[in-house]
């Protein structure tokens, strides 16, 4: 009788022992995935409405960003967008845009001036966007106080391609549709004193939509020669 009782008092004892041991793993295994999955400075994705893309089977999804990082008050950014998503409801394919950093301030979606009754041309097959894609301005930070940049796509996000050049800042811009150019205004970015009284120079180029080329339309020679017939005005 004693016997039984001793083995009793024994398989009693050893399940405690396990229960205890299982629950030690539980907790262990609680606190390690709590630890790698936290983050306060964690941004949360938002995913906008979709725009369709007219004439095609794509489907775009603006991505913008809601920071929880206490400091993301200072970016003073007005538009969040910083990706798309195009999806092809076809085939069923996902794309980005792009997988670089940048912020999107605004984008059009072929040549929005002609009215729907015109015919299309090869400006229609293009988007176009308004980017800030590096912190130009020197605070370590990249907003939309950085310089403007003027890139575009195909309709289906494809070929995503920056127009204006480095050393240059994004002024205005417009479709030629008579010749495929798009006409651009830019004023070349001056390093050094930032509080100089002198109005930025406009500079006029040309982007052909078949070729590829950027040109200036007042080149050096020309500048040069304009400066000297305006001699003999004064």
């Amino acid at each position: 009788m004693k016997k039984n009782i001793s083995i009793a008092l024994l398989s009693l004892l050893l399940i405690v022992v396990a229960s205890a041991c299982n629950e030690d793993e539980k907790t262990i295994s609680t606190t390690k995935a709590s630890a790698g999955t936290t983050n306060v400075n964690q941004p949360e994705v938002q995913y906008g409405l979709p725009i369709m893309v007219k004439n095609t089977d794509i489907l775009m999804y603006p991505l913008s960003l809601n920071s929880k990082d206490q400091d993301s008050d200072k970016r003073e950014v007005k538009s969040i967008h910083w990706n798309f998503i195009f999806y092809n409801v076809i085939s069923g394919t996902k794309d980005f845009l792009t997988r670089e950093k940048l912020i999107i301030n605004s984008f059009q979606i072929g040549d929005s001036e002609k009215g729907t009754s015109n015919q299309p041309t090869l400006s229609d097959q293009f988007i176009y966007y308004d980017i800030n894609d590096a912190d130009t301005d020197g605070d370590k930070k990249l907003t939309s106080k950085d310089a403007n940049k003027l890139y575009f796509s195909t309709l289906g996000g494809k070929s995503f391609i920056r127009i204006t050049p480095n050393n240059y800042t994004l002024s205005g811009w417009t479709l030629d549709n008579k010749h495929d150019l798009i006409l651009l205004n830019l004023i070349k970015n001056v390093s050094g004193d930032k509080k100089s009284n002198h109005l930025p120079e406009v500079e006029y180029f040309t982007y052909n939509l078949k070729t590829g080329i950027l040109k200036a339309v007042f080149d050096q020679k020309l500048k040069h020669e304009i400066e000297n017939l305006a001699k003999k005005v004064l």
